[in-house]
């Protein structure tokens, strides 16, 4: 499997930079936190080889205890959307009528567009820790928990599915 289809699927960033063997980057490490390795080394092997060997040396992390923080995010879905346009654009849907007082007109519509968020988008709280990697947000979370879920169900193809996306995020928040 080719390095960039590894990366896209987990999420994962490849440490190693340079030659093992020869002209070539055979021996790789893969990991989930870049910033977490402070030195990379590819140096002669001790032992008889035409391979070199990879050395990395980790930070020690600075926070011992682990914290928990619940976040809010709003899960958005193609089926969510379309229930929300068929809703507004029903003849039965009106929004707040205007006052004289503009902060009470403004008011009343801020009320009618928050109540039309919760209802269609409604908030969902996720756990997210501080050993958690930077580019683990509540949406990559809730997407992870969702892959293992259809992963233990035995529906490999949507969890395929679903990791090519998470990739997709996780690399968008990488760069």
């Amino acid at each position: 499997m080719a390095d960039s289809v590894v990366l896209e699927r987990t999420g994962l960033t490849q440490l190693v930079k340079q030659p093992t063997r020869g002209a070539n980057i055979l021996d790789r490490i893969f990991v989930s936190c870049p910033a977490a390795y402070s030195t990379v080394r590819v140096i002669p092997s001790t032992v008889r080889s035409d391979h070199k060997a990879v050395v990395a040396c980790s930070i020690r992390p600075t926070t011992m205890h682990k914290t928990n923080v619940r976040k809010p995010y709003r899960r958005v879905t193609p089926t969510q959307h379309a229930s929300f346009l068929q809703y507004v654009s029903s003849p039965t849907f009106k929004l707040p009528e205007l006052t004289d007082d503009t902060q009470q007109s403004f008011d009343r519509f801020y009320d009618a567009v928050l109540g039309l968020l919760n209802m269609f988008y409604p908030v969902r709280y996720v756990t997210v820790t501080s050993r958690d990697p930077e580019f683990i947000t509540p949406q990559v979370k809730a997407m992870l928990r969702r892959k293992n879920r259809l992963m233990r169900a035995g529906r490999e193809e949507e969890a395929g599915a679903l990791a090519l996306q998470i990739g997709k995020i996780i690399k968008r928040r990488k760069l």
